[in-house]
């Protein structure tokens, strides 16, 4: 099937879904049922083969394809994560199809495709506010994605300190918004160790600074003497 199409019409994407399910491969769906929970169908194709997909169908008409594209299985969300990375948009038009995308995900592997949305870094300042309400929703995917926003686009000098200051508002009993908050000040450790060290002294006995501790320490890059500090702030 041609995916570089000019137009999709609801035949098109029938026969789109049709030629997913021929891609699927039982093993892979093994897989990826244990690692990824989530209450969409899983067919079982590789996250490359999802991301060639992408490419081409982007290559066409993307726009079209995302007003066709639904929720029947895992796949066709990542695949529309793909598409999305690839368009170019005014900040008003990328918000609106962050905002669609995201309401269809229900699971971490869902929401972290916002690393590949490139397309924040053309509107760092701007999309803070955008970050700043998947922070503040209720909804633990939408928190999620945005950790994983500040973590992929944030963690520089520049934005480093509200970034942080913006994690550690959040309290979360979600384990995949906790995962996020982890890896988030594993990544700032090597840029700013003393205060990672404060976040983790404040509240030792969380669950996140835990997973913290945990996290850094098993980085080839730290130290024993890290480590040991580490250790001792729990």
């Amino acid at each position: 099937m041609d995916l570089k199409k000019l137009s999709w019409s609801n035949d098109d994407y029938q026969k789109f879904l049709m030629e997913l399910e021929s891609l699927s491969d039982q093993k892979y769906r093994e897989r990826a049922v244990k690692i990824v929970p989530t209450a969409y169908n899983v067919l079982g194709i590789s996250m490359g083969e999802l991301k060639k997909i992408g490419k081409e169908i982007s290559q066409g008409s993307p726009d079209a394809f995302m007003e066709m594209a639904g929720i029947e299985n895992y796949e066709v969300v990542i695949i529309q994560g793909f598409v999305l990375s690839n368009l170019k948009l005014s900040l008003p038009a990328f918000e609106d199809y962050c905002d669609a995308y995201l309401g269809k995900s229900n699971s971490w592997a869902t929401c972290d495709m916002v690393v590949h949305f490139k397309q924040v870094q053309k509107f760092l300042p701007e999309f803070m506010t955008k970050i700043k309400e998947y922070l503040n929703s209720d909804n633990p995917w939408l928190q999620r994605s945005g950790l994983v926003f500040l973590l992929k686009f944030y963690n520089t000098a520049e934005y480093r300190n509200e970034m942080l200051d913006l994690t550690t508002n959040i309290s979360s009993d979600d384990y995949y918004v906790q995962m996020a908050q982890t890896w988030l000040y594993a990544a700032v450790f090597p840029y700013d160790q003393d205060k990672i060290y404060q976040i983790i002294k404040h509240e030792p006995k969380s669950k996140v600074s835990k997973l913290t501790v945990r996290r850094i320490k098993s980085l080839r890059h730290t130290t024993n003497e890290e480590k040991d500090v580490l250790a001792s702030l729990l």
